[in-house]
């Protein structure tokens, strides 16, 4: 039988696994909070779902009645309110008080979390909040702060929760960073695209607006067909600089009022790998090469430049092939007149599983039955 030295021990050893398994228990708390935050951040592109998806992940940290969050101005510094959460009027009127106090660059100094009580005496004790001020701080830069409104007491917030706020406080400042960076990049990105476009549609005035209308249909596709938003952004740009290599060919070709002859459009086609080739020397531009490179391939392989098959063109490819056929059809060439839109979807429908993938052919012609006008159910196409 223990003696009661050894029963003394073997509580105290008892409480220590527990003291130990409760750290473990919060650390791994923290961690899942940082996996998920990063997990989010990595699938968010803009600075509005990162700010969105941040707000609800401190609603499941600490109970709250609402939040604020300020973002600092990329060039002044000052902090304006960039979102709101179920703010009432009342708190509203009391946090734009504290604006004008400064408690908000006073907790930005002190670079943590901190938890304010309500200071309106006044106020009901049912009615009285506490604000836990939480900053954003990358790289010692100040990025913004959230203000979180709980009806939990200041003594309440406990080091686990504040523990949390702060993982998360410092990973989120470090996204709206990088979002904002990459927001400003993709400005430069698509100013650069569209001026390349427009070079291209500067060479005909026949095609002038078909780079523009044949990404406006590869979106369209490619969203009825599922694709990830990564992956409808990347055919957008590419569907706009499809035709970019016809920029190396001469005005004699591209401007020509009767059909091309066999040598002369053996340089049309090699508009495809020249395209690839300008677009490849820009590196933010490099997943859109395969899109350009094989928009001419057909789905029965006897396409160019690969004479690639079915499945093995890229899916990007095969939006972009039906979008850039049908606005041919549709729109007047110097050599014919344009044809109707009616006859044009025959014309993709009788293709399909020949030039053009047929799944792809099937989402389009649904698109175009329930946005143009031009065409006519009675008609049965």
């Amino acid at each position: 039988m223990p003696t009661d030295e050894e029963i003394k021990e073997l509580k105290e050893y008892i409480k220590n696994l527990e003291v130990i398994n409760e750290g473990l228990r919060n650390s791994f708390e923290e961690l899942t909070t940082l996996y998920r935050l990063v997990d989010i951040i990595t699938e968010a592109r803009t600075l509005e779902r990162v700010l969105n998806s941040l707000l609800d992940m401190v609603s499941e940290v600490i109970p709250c009645e609402g939040a604020v969050l300020f973002l600092a101005d990329d060039k002044s510094g000052e902090m304006d309110v960039a979102l709101k959460r179920n703010i009432s009027k009342k708190i509203d009127f009391k946090i734009s008080q504290m604006s004008k106090q400064k408690v908000i660059e006073w907790a930005l100094k002190k670079g943590k979390t901190i938890a304010l009580p309500d200071t309106d005496e006044d106020a009901p004790p049912d009615e009285r909040v506490t604000f836990v001020l939480v900053p954003l701080i990358a790289h010692d830069k100040s990025v913004g702060l959230i203000n979180i409104i709980t009806q939990t007491s200041e003594g309440d917030i406990t080091n686990k929760d504040q523990s949390l706020l702060t993982i998360l406080a410092k990973q989120a400042a470090l996204a709206i960073e990088n979002v904002r960076l990459y927001e400003g990049m993709k400005k430069d990105q698509v100013s650069i695209i569209k001026a390349l476009s427009a070079t291209v549609d500067a060479k005909d005035h026949y095609t002038l607006g078909h780079s523009q209308k044949v990404s406006d249909y590869s979106v369209r596709m490619a969203e009825a067909l599922g694709l990830a938003e990564r992956d409808v952004e990347t055919i957008k740009y590419a569907a706009l600089l499809h035709d970019i290599g016809k920029i190396a060919m001469s005005d004699e070709i591209i401007k020509k009022p009767t059909r091309l002859s066999p040598e002369e459009y053996e340089q049309v086609r090699k508009h495809p790998v020249i395209g690839a080739k300008i677009i490849k020397e820009i590196e933010s531009l490099a997943p859109m090469v395969p899109i350009i490179y094989h928009h001419h391939e057909r789905y029965d392989g006897k396409g160019y430049p690969d004479g690639l098959k079915g499945e093995d063109i890229p899916i990007g490819a095969r939006i972009v092939h039906v979008a850039d056929a049908y606005d041919t059809m549709v729109s007047a060439r110097a050599y014919r007149d344009m044809l109707p839109a009616e006859l044009a979807i025959s014309e993709l429908r009788k293709n399909a599983g020949t030039q053009f993938d047929p799944k792809v052919v099937e989402v389009f012609i649904a698109y175009v039955r329930k946005n143009t006008v031009a065409y006519d159910e009675q008609d049965g196409i």
